[in-house]
């Protein structure tokens, strides 16, 4: 009853001092944990929502005023909302948007026909949007985005929930448009592989700060390895961490890639040592005197689970 007549009130800032600035033609990813600020970070750079402190720019205007010639200027796709009219085929959508943006006839035809080529939808475009299959509904959400060819495109997790060959499609369609238009575009994903494809530069945020500005490459450790043991019977960690006398922060379980969350599937065994190469021998010894080891291999260092340690604090970039 307390609460109810005097509740606890608590601030919580979903961005804390976040400053960098963007070279034009740039591809950046941005990185972080669920509620590290990344998606409110894009809302403010395109305009949807104001900061409560500081100041943003982006192509010299204040985001949150939504100048006319500014919303010509960007794109914004979100991978966990619609933005296209589920009801229309593609075609009638991609319409709407030509006259929005009062895109010249004939160039907004060549577009059409270019993206549509590009990201391998052209046979879908007379489909309703809600017919679509996810990736087949990403590609065209993406399309109407950029028909009006902005100079900054911000994307939110477009390749969530897209299998392999569709990701893979719309990574390839990305860094040509980038190469080729010379677009700016900022990219939050939790998928690895899109930030180690396309990006050049790292942001990475952790509670609302910005923890890393820089290359991906700058994040690996040179030299280093995963040492992957798969055990006949799950061992403790911190038991492994005693006899090989490694840090817990250099052993992880590994995860199996067949389980649809990996966050609650573990391989059965499996874990991953990250080691430097003349550390690989001799702690594949001590292993072997202390269990059962049914299988094993070196992998290169991923990015990964490099930003996993970031966020878990066991190293400082």
């Amino acid at each position: 009853m307390q609460l109810l007549f005097k509740p606890e009130i608590q601030t919580h800032f979903a961005l804390k001092d976040v400053s960098f600035n963007v070279e034009p033609g740039s591809f950046v990813g941005l990185i972080g944990a669920n509620g590290a600020g990344k998606t409110t970070l894009l809302k403010i750079l395109s305009g949807l929502i104001p900061p409560t402190e500081g100041s943003t720019r982006v192509l010299g205007y204040n985001p949150f005023e939504r100048p006319l010639d500014f919303r010509r200027k960007i794109a914004l796709v979100m991978g966990q909302k619609a933005q296209l009219w589920w009801d229309l085929p593609a075609n009638d959508a991609f319409d709407l948007l030509h006259a929005i943006y009062d895109i010249p006839d004939k160039l907004y035809r060549e577009r059409v026909q270019i993206l549509s080529e590009l990201l391998d939808v052209k046979q879908h475009l007379q489909t309703q949007i809600r017919r679509l299959s996810l990736g087949e509904r990403m590609k065209m959400e993406l399309i109407g985005a950029i028909l009006h060819w902005p100079s900054v495109i911000f994307l939110d997790e477009p390749t969530i929930g897209l299998d392999v060959m569709a990701a893979a499609k719309l990574r390839e369609f990305l860094k040509v448009f980038n190469q080729r238009e010379k677009s700016t575009i900022i990219l939050t994903s939790h998928n690895m592989d899109d930030i180690e494809r396309l990006c050049s530069r790292v942001l990475i945020l952790r509670a609302g700060e910005l923890i890393y500005d820089g290359k991906p490459a700058g994040l690996l450790r040179e030299g280093e390895r995963r040492l992957k043991v798969r055990f006949s019977l799950v061992p403790d960690l911190e038991e492994l961490s005693r006899i090989t006398r490694l840090p817990l922060n250099q052993i992880s379980v590994a995860m199996s890639e067949r389980a649809e969350d990996p966050d609650l599937a573990p391989e059965t065994g499996g874990v991953y040592f990250t080691l430097k190469q003349d550390q690989i021998v001799p702690v594949l010894q001590i292993l072997m005197q202390h269990g059962t080891i049914i299988d094993m291999g070196i992998e290169e260092q991923s990015l990964e689970s490099v930003i996993q340690r970031v966020f878990e604090g066991g190293i400082k970039p």
